[in-house]
């Protein structure tokens, strides 16, 4: 593709991939089940506007979100949308929330109290989801402080409504770890019952994230809540294991692709340093690609000795440290001219040669998740 005008630096979001990545995931769910799609991170740095606009179009209608900041730019894309946040919003954006009718995730009474103020203040009803712990010991609520929590609801009927009852899985992605996935549903099941015998009627209840549906036989709840997945990468090797040779499979497609553009080509003569540091002599000449992309935009500098893009096909290694916004690499064997305004792939394909996020992510010591959310939210993301 063309560089889009302007840019130096780009993603490429690719419609069809992520569009394949949906219907393939809404196969693997029980009937009756919705699909959510998770947005948080600019959705998982993928570009949160590019996202929703795509899963929009494919039907989908719950989204998933971490903050108020999110939640606003989700409504703004589908007015009609049901939005769980499910992380911590500070009091004073509470009416926010509110005002936008996102559901709210609450864990102790004093969100309760909290979010019930708000809806006070701006005359509208406040919908919340109750994280219930499970297992995890992260956002959720247990023993007493749930009672209480439950009674505060009840007695705030009309003013806050409770429309949304979920958890968190601690371990998923698995497949070892199979038995203490269905403690934690089987607990979820049980706070469930006590929530519904209390005379609640939430319309949603969800547990499940993208590794529950491809790896464990367990219910889905209404809705399971896809994240990594759904932008074609896998949790871990053994839901990639499953997703492609067990009976809930998904034929997943990498949705992102991150491009840069040649600033400089140069010859370095025997001797020469290259970079900060001189961490890199050269012992030959050698033709130096300079890429005007650096950690600033998500490229690690622990990349240094490891990472390498592809020009014209050919795979060209980073010579010496990462910059803030450049690094060097070796483009001494790549067929043809290299000369600025050449198109280097970071992440994706060219040719026959191929970077990944797991790639990355394997030479980082980190995982596939972490590259991507990592990506500068200001680079352009362009549809293909």
């Amino acid at each position: 593709m063309t560089a889009p005008v302007g840019a130096k630096t780009w993603l490429e979001i690719s419609s069809q991939a992520l569009r394949n990545n949906i219907n393939a995931l809404r196969g693997t769910l029980d009937p009756g089940v919705r699909f959510c799609a998770v947005v948080k991170a600019n959705a998982y740095g993928h570009g949160i506007r590019e996202v929703v606009g795509i899963a929009l179009e494919e039907g989908v209608d719950l989204f998933g979100v971490d903050s108020i900041d999110e939640a606003v730019t989700v409504r703004s894309l589908a007015p009609d949308a049901t939005i769980f946040i499910m992380g911590m919003t500070v009091p004073e954006r509470l009416a926010d929330a509110v005002r936008i009718r996102a559901i709210q995730a609450v864990y102790d009474i004093a969100g309760a109290r909290a979010i019930k103020d708000a809806a006070k203040i701006i005359g509208l009803p406040a919908l919340v989801t109750l994280e219930l712990e499970t297992g995890l010991h992260r956002l959720g609520a247990e023993g007493r402080g749930l009672s209480d929590t439950l009674d505060f609801l009840k007695q705030s009927a009309g003013e806050v409504y409770l429309v949304s009852v979920a958890s968190h899985l601690s371990s998923a992605e698995d497949a070892m770890s199979r038995p203490l996935t269905a403690a934690q549903y089987e607990r979820f099941a049980v706070l469930c019952r006590e929530i519904f015998h209390k005379g609640f009627a939430p319309e949603h209840y969800h547990i499940a994230c993208s590794a529950a549906a491809i790896l464990h036989e367990l219910p889905h709840g209404t809705c399971v809540r896809f994240g990594i997945m759904m932008y074609g990468l896998w949790p871990s090797a053994d839901a990639r294991r499953e997703g492609t040779l067990g009976k809930r499979h998904a034929d997943l497609k990498p949705v992102l692709a991150f491009k840069t553009r040649v600033a400089q080509v140069k010859d370095v003569a025997p001797g020469g340093g290259i970079g900060y540091g001189a961490v890199i002599v050269v012992n030959r000449t050698t033709r130096v690609a300079i890429l005007p992309v650096g950690y600033y935009d998500g490229f690690d500098r622990k990349l240094a000795r490891e990472g390498s893009v592809i020009i014209h096909g050919t795979r060209c290694p980073v010579l010496g440290r990462i910059c803030m916004n450049m690094f060097m690499v070796d483009a001494s064997n790549v067929p043809g001219t290299v000369t600025s305004g050449t198109e280097a792939v970071i992440v994706g394909r060219d040719g026959m040669h191929t970077i990944t996020a797991d790639d990355l992510a394997e030479r980082l010591g980190t995982i596939n998740y972490e590259v991507v959310t990592r990506l500068n939210p200001l680079l352009p993301r362009v549809i293909v």
